[in-house]
C-alpha cells in the first residue's frame, strides 16, 4: 500500500515533510494513535469535543513522508523510472485516502477530508501549502441509519492493531483490500445522500475481494472455438467473468459471514436474514445493483425503524410505487444491516489473509534456519 512504502522509504531518507489532514465525524470517537512504533509516521488524535455547526468532530491525521532527492541532470537513476502494467497499483487518494478508508472500515464510522496542508517536517515546521475540501454530505443521525450515527466503544487506538495485520497480508492482495476499504468508506458517505449508491458501492466492495470463481465448463468451450481474434477472445473472458460474478458474490457473503448471525433475531421471519436466507437475499441485492446500473430500474429499499435497531428490513411484503409493482424477493434490506453483514466480511477476509500468510511464513522459517 502506498502508505506503507511512504513508512518504509523513511529510513533511506535523510529528510521529510508532512502531510497534515483534517478529518471529519458526525460521532465523537476518543484517543490517540501513533503508527509505527518506534518511529511514530502517522499521529491521529480528535482535537474538538463539541461538534460545529455543521454537526462534526474534527480529527488531525498527520503523516510523514520520506522527501526523495530530485536527480540533477539528464541522467536519472534507475530508482526515479517507475514501469507501469495494465493492473498496477494505483490509487487515487494517495496514502491518506488509504488511511481514511481503513480507519472507517476499522471503526464502523464514516470519516470526511475537510482540508490537508503540507508542511517543510523541518525545524520551524512552516505550513507551505494548503487545501480545502467540500465534502458531500446529507442527512444524518439516527432516523437515517442506526449504526454508524451510534456512539459505541468505538476507539483510534483499534487502528494501530489493525495496521499491523493489513502490514502482514503479502503485498500482491494489498491493492485489492485498499480498494474495497474505499468503496466501504464510500458507501457510508452516501447514507443520507443516495441510499441507491449505498449498495452499488458495498456490492463494489466485495466483488473486488471475491476471487475468481473456480471452473466454468461453458467458458472453457467457448475459449476452445477457433478464428477469434485476440480481441474477442479479451471481450469473451470479460463476458464469461461477468457471467458468474453473482455466483461469487452470494458465494462470498456465505462463506465470509460465519459468526455474524450468531447474535442476531431470526424472527419475525419477513424481517430478520438468517443463514438459510442470506443467498436469496444476496441475489436480490446483485440483481438490483445490475439493474439499477444497466438499465436505471429502481430498487426496492427497506425503510429504516430508528426504534427497532435488529430489524434486518422493514414489515413490507411486496410495493406498489407509481405505476410499478415490487415483490417480496425484490425487497432489499436496510442499508445499515448490509454495510454491517460487508464489513465482517471484509474483515474476515483481511483475518483470513493474514492467517495464511503467518502460517506460511512459519512453514518457511525452518528451512531458513537449516540453510543458515
Amino acid at each position: 500500500m502506498l502508505w506503507l512504502r511512504e513508512i518504509d522509504a523513511l529510513g533511506s531518507c535523510e529528510r521529510h515533510y508532512i502531510v497534515e489532514a483534517e478529518l471529519g465525524s458526525e460521532i465523537l470517537i476518543p484517543g490517540l494513535v501513533t503508527y509505527p512504533e518506534p518511529g511514530s509516521a502517522q499521529r491521529l488524535r480528535i482535537i474538538t469535543f463539541e461538534p460545529d455547526s455543521t454537526g462534526l468532530y474534527k480529527y488531525i491525521l498527520r503523516f510523514r513522508c520520506p522527501q526523495r532527492p530530485v536527480p540533477e541532470g539528464e541522467a536519472v537513476p534507475p530508482e526515479f523510472l517507475q514501469e507501469g502494467t495494465s493492473k498496477g497499483y494505483v490509487f487515487p487518494d494517495g496514502p491518506i485516502g488509504e488511511l481514511a478508508a481503513l480507519l472507517s472500515l476499522r471503526l464502523q464510522a464514516r470519516f470526511f477530508l475537510l482540508s490537508t496542508s503540507l508542511r517543510n517536517g523541518g525545524e520551524h515546521d512552516d505550513v507551505v501549502q494548503k487545501t480545502e475540501h467540500a465534502p458531500l454530505r446529507g442527512r444524518y443521525g439516527r432516523h437515517v441509519d442506526r449504526v454508524i450515527f451510534t456512539v459505541t466503544d468505538k476507539n483510534t487506538t483499534q487502528l494501530a492493531p489493525f495496521l499491523d495485520k493489513i502490514r502482514s497480508i503479502p503485498a500482491k492482495h494489498h491493492l485489492e483490500i485498499a480498494v474495497a476499504a474505499d468503496h466501504y468508506a464510500r458507501a457510508l458517505r452516501m447514507v443520507g445522500v443516495d441510499e441507491e449508491m449505498v449498495f452499488v458501492r458495498l456490492v463494489s466492495a466485495v466483488e473486488k475481494v471475491m476471487g475468481k470463481h473456480p471452473g466454468d465448463p461453458l467458458a472453457d468451450k467457448l475459449l476452445e472455438v477457433d478464428g477469434l481474434t485476440r480481441e474477442e477472445i479479451g471481450e469473451l473472458k470479460t463476458t464469461l467473468q461477468a457471467r458468474r460474478s453473482g455466483a461469487r458474490f452470494v458465494a462470498f457473503l456465505e462463506k465470509y459471514s460465519a459468526g455474524f448471525f450468531d447474535a442476531e433475531p431470526r424472527e419475525p421471519a419477513h424481517i430478520q436474514v438468517k443463514p438459510e436466507t442470506l443467498g436469496a437475499v444476496a441475489k436480490a441485492i446483485y440483481r438490483a445493483r445490475s439493474g439499477y446500473l444497466h438499465a436505471g430500474d429502481p430498487m426496492y429499499l427497506s425503510a429504516i425503524f430508528p426504534g427497532s435497531p435488529q430489524w434486518h428490513s422493514d414489515p413490507s411484503v411486496g410495493r406498489t410505487w407509481q405505476n410499478r409493482s415490487f415483490t417480496q424477493e425484490q425487497k432489499l434490506p436496510c442499508a445499515d444491516f448490509f454495510h454491517r453483514l460487508v464489513r465482517h466480511c471484509l474483515l474476515a477476509r483481511i483475518d483470513e489473509l493474514a492467517a495464511e500468510n503467518a502460517v506460511a511464513a512459519a512453514t518457511l522459517e525452518p528451512r531458513r534456519q537449516a540453510d543458515a
